[in-house]
């Protein structure tokens, strides 16, 4: 409540100061509901949409090149791994995993041998 109270007072001082305006002025004229409602409303749903349709169309022209269940037809993708991909790891300068079968004293692991 603290932190409103600078706002509620700002407010309602601002709304204590009312003027006429000098009579030299011309009225404004009057705007019709609809045309506010398509400059608040329309414009920014028009603007939205030219959007979205700029983002998702150059896919939708392509047309899906994946679908479930069919087997992968592109080069493989290894996210995190090697810069040169999995053929920079042909050159065995790469630790090799441990298994289980490898080493009498196996440490750690879901074994629960410490």
């Amino acid at each position: 409540m603290l932190a409103l109270t600078p706002a509620i007072a700002v407010t309602t001082v601002a709304a204590a100061a009312s003027a006429d305006p000098p009579s030299s002025w011309e009225d404004n004229p009057s705007v019709s509901t609809l045309h506010v409602l398509m400059v608040l409303v329309g414009l920014p749903l028009a603007l939205f949409v030219i959007i979205t349709l700029l983002v998702y169309l150059p896919s939708m022209v392509r047309g899906e090149r994946y679908k479930p269940g069919q087997a992968w037809r592109s080069e493989p993708e290894w996210f995190g791994g090697p810069r040169g991909g999995a053929e920079a790891l042909q050159g065995g300068d790469h630790p090799q995993a441990v298994t289980a079968g490898d080493h009498e004293d196996n440490r750690g692991g879901a074994s629960a041998r410490w």
